[in-house]
């Protein structure tokens, strides 16, 4: 009984071991596939957003809404992933500066690792809590988060942002702020889309 036990639930020790066996490699596969799963389920538990990809509809219409006469000097995406707005943001706007925040490692990383293939002259990819940030230089904002981090942010905001920026949010409200646009998005499960404009 113990030892058909013992077969049908390896301990990790002996998973490792048989790992082992099979060579180096493959040990050290597993354990940074491990350690980065278990790294986005530590920072997903810490910030309450997982590093999730925009829904590609739901994208092109956060573009759509910022305005056509915007000129830019510097745009913040908070949350920013696995880079996917950052670089299209830095793609299009290639005179203006452009701050992606991410706190998660193996995102940040990714983003890093992405620019050697999609090279940014004018993309920052910074590792850090965006509500510890110093946000007063934007002009343009973008996020993709959830409901209690947009409750933090709309504070975080409010003290930091000059009149006339413009904040787009996907899917999350400012729950204190008036939408100056929202689109509603069919093709991402009717995801609301945002923009907002710092009154004064």
């Amino acid at each position: 009984m113990t030892a058909e036990t013992g077969s049908a639930a390896p301990s990790l020790g002996g998973l490792l071991e048989e790992l082992l066996q099979h060579g180096a490699f493959e040990a050290a596969l597993f354990a940074l596939l491990l350690a980065g799963a278990l790294s986005i389920l530590w920072y997903t538990v810490r910030t309450g957003v997982p590093p999730m990809p925009s829904n590609p509809f739901a994208r092109k219409a956060m573009f759509r809404l910022i305005p056509a006469e915007a000129r830019p000097k510097t745009i913040y995406e908070l949350g920013a992933g696995w880079g996917g707005i950052a670089f299209e943001l830095a793609g299009r706007f290639p005179e203006a500066r452009v701050v992606a925040i991410e706190l998660s490692p193996l995102p940040w990383m990714v983003c890093h690792l992405r620019r050697l293939i999609q090279p940014r002259r004018n993309l920052e990819i910074r590792r850090g809590d965006f509500l510890k940030a110093d946000l007063r230089e934007a002009d343009l904002l973008l996020c993709y988060l959830m409901v209690a981090p947009m409750r933090a942010l709309e504070r975080k905001l409010a003290a930091d942002l000059r009149p006339g920026a413009v904040v787009i949010a996907n899917a999350f409200a400012l729950p204190g702020w008036e939408a100056e646009e929202t689109e509603v998005v069919g093709e991402a499960m009717h995801a609301n889309i945002y923009r907002y404009r710092v009154p004064g």
